[in-house]
């Protein structure tokens, strides 16, 4: 009976060492997988609800300019585009935004610091030069889809529009003082 018990404990030992492996490797799993996973639920969250896009917005287009968005824009202005109350504005709704396409290009090629009023409330935060970080393609999807999402319906921007504005603005690298100034430029017309 010594040798049956051995065999038994040995037996146990190696089923306990098994055990212990697939807790380690589910364990590890879970590690691995959980920030991926999570990064994947909050970028389907910042796509917009399908149907109801402006003309020359495709499916692609929407996908991948959330993705930038996610990346370079969700910090200030949120998932939704509603920005922070008295700190970030809203791109929901904001003429800014969605008046005519030189306006937002400009202010995503130079940024901005000084008061700007969206949508009745005044901002005086800074906006970044993200000119100097994204392409010409990258500034046209984003703008794209923020122009495209949570009830927004103005038409896609295009690279080329991106690349005529950038042209325009020379070696200015100043970003715009506040709304006004930014205003001010949309009498120079380069688009169409």
């Amino acid at each position: 009976m010594g040798t049956t018990s051995k065999r038994d404990e040995a037996r146990d030992g190696e089923q306990n060492t098994a055990h212990v492996v697939v807790i380690l490797l589910i364990v590890a799993f879970g590690v691995l997988a959980l920030p991926w996973m999570v990064l994947r639920k909050l970028e389907a969250r910042a796509l917009p609800p399908s149907g109801g896009v402006a003309a020359g917005v495709t499916a692609d287009d929407l996908a991948q300019g959330g993705k930038i968005y996610y990346r370079s824009c969700t910090g200030c202005h949120q998932a939704r585009g509603e920005g922070k109350p008295g700190r970030y504005p809203p791109l929901v709704g904001s003429s800014w935004v969605l008046g005519d396409a030189e306006t937002p290009i400009r202010l995503m090629l130079l940024g901005a610091a000084g008061p700007m009023e969206v949508n009745g409330a005044v901002y005086n935060d800074v906006m970044p030069n993200l000119g100097v970080t994204l392409t010409d393609e990258e500034i046209a999807l984003v703008l794209t889809y923020v122009r495209s999402s949570w009830g927004n319906s103005a038409p896609a921007v295009t690279k080329h529009e991106v690349a005529k504005v950038r042209a325009s603005l020379g070696d200015r690298q100043a970003p715009w003082a506040g709304g006004a100034e930014l205003a001010a430029a949309r009498a120079t017309r380069v688009l169409p």
